[in-house]
């Protein structure tokens, strides 16, 4: 069964009655997660619950789950669950939880529900006890994978909840083996993950007992189903960043999820960088029903003046009576503009042909380079060992330092993180955002392809100083003799050993083609840096400070590589210039342009057999000779088309 990696490493975190002390330990195998077969998305099921009844999770779309994960490290009878504390609790003081909803993959069962009350001591779990437990047994109907059942198991005893409850442990009961991936989830959310399992020491635990495991963006698709439903109930959901051009109105989608039993309308105000307008009525049109996120377009108008802007939507009243719901708010930001830029991510990656576990920052940077296209840059710096026939000093990256790899850095706005496990979260993050600059660049090659002349023009909808730095990158470089070789962890020789997988079919989709390859094998370097504006790790690049609605150029001259077997790897239509605007105070990235390089001389050896034949020659000035001279020599060939040779 094929799996993705979720982290590094699983984390484990033991709760124990009354401990004072919680020690993190980590468990050998990382957590994995199932992927999906062709075709196996299910429609959502709907949400079986009563009229005065509602559910409440970690997320909000409480129909999905899209992914099925398993601790296959730990097999046995286990429990699965997540931790409610009194922030998720406090809305629902005086409901009655009646039930659990929970999501379980195909062909799995799980034999029962408990609910612990969870005391607190110093921020820490200091007791656990056992509220309610269910010993229904529910099974998911087999099917592809990666798909799953929702299940409700329904208690003869009602939990009211109150300010006395600080937390609640809400799980079930499940059999882990060693390949199959039981419990539910949802992507882009985060629980409190917990596990009841019997982990040895060699594992990083010590037997029986509870332990809290980091499972990334994936929250458990697990429910309460509570009772005592508020008619008029509405929580508006957090919309980030929303663009509205200067001088607009736009209608903005914004999520509502319906805590009441129905939604025919509401009515709203929006606060704008502190200044509230008046109250305004939406008629949606229908009952949208209950237990469901809608989403609805709410119109936002722009503010006065370009700017970014913290914007608060409150839902005041819900179907015509005051909203019940005592989270009544959304927080955004409004982001005004006379002009919408195209933003660009930027991945600066430490890697080396001497590094075995660089492999998976090729992977990496491929799967973002096809996810996002031309918004995604990636700067391949081989900074890891000198021995490295592209190993490259002249750069500068404040979080990567050399002989650390594979490590990575975002818009130069991140820690150094893992270009594979952790830097796509970032790139999808950061091309969510709205520059304030536009970064157009050119490079032309001069000087008999030995120089590059880059020109960058900056719009910007801001004035300031900032830096910029240009960078030269390559695709295709290649060499013969074995310094050239990649160095390959994921080979299938080194089956079994500490981070690697079993079995090519357990690696991630994005490593598998790497088992077969060796130890060491010959391959193709793309994106790799071979110049840029550092001079002994200092950028002489400069901007004049941008003009609000103007446009500024600059331009650098950066010089090609020199070392005869890096030169001699070059393609010169696979060479691209890339320049990056930063903020000068914080050095991060505010936006970035690249571009192929372009007016190579091409120069090729007269001697290379061809049909066509010189029918005029000429210097580069324009004077037609009748034999070679010294220098460049332009040739027009009798197939009609021109070239340039050195001759010496």
């Amino acid at each position: 069964m094929k799996k993705i990696l979720l982290s590094a490493f699983a984390m484990l975190l033991a709760v124990t009655a009354n401990a004072q002390n919680l020690t993190v330990e980590k468990l050998q195998s990382p957590l994995g997660v199932q992927t999906e077969a062709f075709g196996a998305h299910k429609a959502p099921a709907k949400v079986k619950v009563a009229k005065n009844e509602r559910v409440v999770g970690f997320y909000d779309d409480i129909e999905t789950c899209d992914n099925y994960l398993g601790l296959t490290t730990v097999p046995g009878n286990n429990k699965i669950g997540v931790l409610f504390t009194a922030k998720e609790l406090t809305p629902y003081y005086g409901k009655k939880i009646v039930g659990v909803r929970f999501n379980l993959a195909q062909g799995e069962t799980s034999t029962g529900i408990v609910i612990e009350n969870v005391k607190f001591k110093n921020n820490e779990i200091s007791e656990l006890k056992t509220l309610a437990t269910s010993n229904k047994s529910v099974t998911s109907a087999v099917g592809p994978k990666n798909t799953g059942e929702w299940h409700e198991v329904m208690f003869d005893n009602k939990i009211e909840l109150s300010s006395s409850i600080e937390g609640l442990l809400v799980g079930y009961n499940y059999t882990q083996k060693s390949n199959n991936y039981p419990f539910g989830a949802k992507s882009n959310a985060t629980s409190p993950l917990f596990i009841f399992a019997n982990v040895p020491a060699s594992g990083g635990g010590h037997g029986e007992d509870w332990y809290q495991l980091n499972a990334g963006d994936k929250a458990l698709a697990i429910q309460l189903i509570l009772e005592g439903a508020t008619a008029n109930s509405v929580l508006p959901l957090d919309f980030n960043k929303t663009y509205v051009p200067l001088g607009t109105t736009k209608d903005v989608t914004v999520k509502l999820n319906n805590k009441g039993s129905k939604l025919t309308s509401i009515d709203y105000t929006l606060t704008i960088d502190g200044k509230t307008g008046a109250e305004q009525h939406l008629d949606l049109g229908k009952d949208y029903g209950a237990n469901v996120i809608h989403e609805v377009k709410i119109p936002f108008a722009a503010a006065s003046t370009n700017g970014e802007y913290p914007a608060t939507l409150t839902i005041t009243k819900v179907n015509g009576e005051n909203n019940a719901c005592e989270e009544n708010s959304a927080t955004g930001t409004l982001i005004t503009r006379t002009k919408e830029f195209k933003k660009y991510a930027v991945v600066e990656e430490n890697t080396g042909t001497n590094c075995p576990w660089c492999v998976r920052g090729h992977a990496g940077l491929e799967m973002m380079q096809k996810q996002y296209g031309d918004q995604f840059i990636a700067i391949a710096w081989h900074y890891f060992d000198s021995a490295d026939p592209m190993y490259n000093t002249n750069y500068k990256v404040p979080k990567l330092s050399y002989g650390s790899a594979p490590q990575a850095v975002v818009n130069r706005s991140t820690s150094a993180v893992d270009p594979y496990l952790n830097a796509p979260t970032y790139v999808a993050k950061i091309l969510e955002d709205h520059p304030v600059a536009e970064v157009k660049v050119n490079g032309v090659f001069a000087e008999e392809d030995t120089k590059v002349n880059a020109t960058a023009s900056v719009e910007s909808l801001v004035s300031g100083d900032y830096d910029i730095i240009f960078a030269l990158t390559a695709n295709g470089l290649t060499g013969n003799d074995d310094t050239w070789l990649q160095q390959n962890a994921y080979a299938k020789e080194y089956s079994g050993a500490q981070g690697t997988y079993k079995s090519k079919e357990a690696a991630p989709d994005e490593l598998q083609p790497y088992w077969d390859k060796g130890t060491a094998y010959k391959t193709a370097y793309n994106d790799v840096l071979i110049a840029s504006s550092f001079v002994s790790k200092t950028n002489k690049a400069t901007i004049p400070t941008l003009v609000e609605n103007g446009i500024v150029n600059t331009e650098y001259t950066l010089k090609m590589p020199t070392k005869t077997g890096l030169k001699k790897a070059l393609k010169l239509d696979q060479v691209y210039v890339v320049a990056m605007l930063l903020d000068k105070t914080s050095g991060k990235i505010i936006n970035a342009g690249k571009a192929r390089v372009t007016g190579s001389t091409g120069i090729e050896d007269v001697t290379t057999g061809t049909e066509a034949t010189v029918v005029a020659r000429y210097t580069v000035n324009g004077v037609q000779v009748s034999a070679p001279v010294k220098g460049v020599n332009i040739l027009k060939m009798s197939d009609g088309t021109t070239r340039k040779v050195l001759v010496k």
